[in-house]
């Protein structure tokens, strides 16, 4: 769908479901964190805003391609900033850790190099902090999907480790109802915090800067940690 961004007061933002952050409920009702910061910020500046789920790499091709203006989530990373512009705070923070099978004598000491040759499982399109990163190609992971099938993956013992964060995670393993059988293990992987991205032409510039001012206004009012206590999710220090 080709949507006129130049059209004043008019806001789309995409992007694909996290868990607590952007999701759809089975009445058809956006939820989450970043559904409600967004319907804040454009409520104050007089938008009106429209949300859509697609794929991730869908998603992110729509901002890119100027096709929508906001890009909900995404984590910061050099190739994405050159795509596109990170509002000036994040507004949620991932926990990025290892699960393993309940029972399994596998551990992790935190050192990156020991995953190499590990089956481990992370997610398509997913980014896991600049230690993992600069090793991706050392550590050969094995790519799933979705977070889905990363965790059944793991379950039928495809892979012995799955790279993930805790957020999303939980949810799914509670959908599946294999929060039993899958055991997070310490250290943490990397700490990654999630942000609302803009297109990059001038109005959508001009749309993050004012989103950045109003966001200021909804954190230091309090309504922002109103919202995550009671999404659960985790708001950066």
């Amino acid at each position: 769908m080709q949507v006129n961004i130049a059209h004043a007061g008019q806001v789309l933002a995409v992007g694909t479901e996290f868990a607590n952050v952007f999701e759809r409920n089975h009445n058809g009702e956006f939820t989450g964190l970043g559904v409600e910061i967004v319907r804040a910020l454009a409520r104050q500046n007089g938008d009106e805003v429209k949300f859509e789920i697609y794929p991730w790499t869908r998603a992110q091709w729509m901002v890119e391609n100027e096709q929508a203006q906001i890009l909900i989530g995404p984590y910061k990373t050099a190739e994405r900033e050159a795509k596109f512009n990170f509002a000036k705070r994040a507004f949620y923070r991932d926990l990025m850790v290892l699960y393993v099978r309940k029972g399994s004598d596998l551990g992790w000491d935190g050192n990156y190099s020991n995953l190499s040759g590990a089956r481990l499982g992370v997610i398509n399109g997913w980014v896991y902090g600049a230690q993992f990163e600069a090793l991706r190609n050392t550590i050969k992971p094995v790519s799933a999907n979705s977070l889905t099938n990363g965790i059944n993956m793991l379950l039928a013992k495809r892979v012995d480790f799955l790279a993930t964060n805790t957020r999303n995670t939980e949810a799914v393993m509670k959908t599946l109802g294999v929060g039993h059988e899958l055991l997070m293990i310490e250290p943490f992987m990397d700490m990654q915090d999630g942000y609302l991205a803009y297109c990059k032409n001038a109005v959508c510039e001009q749309l993050r800067s004012r989103y950045d001012e109003l966001y200021e206004q909804l954190r230091d009012g309090g309504a922002l940690q109103l919202m995550a206590k009671k999404l659960g999710v985790r708001l950066p220090n």
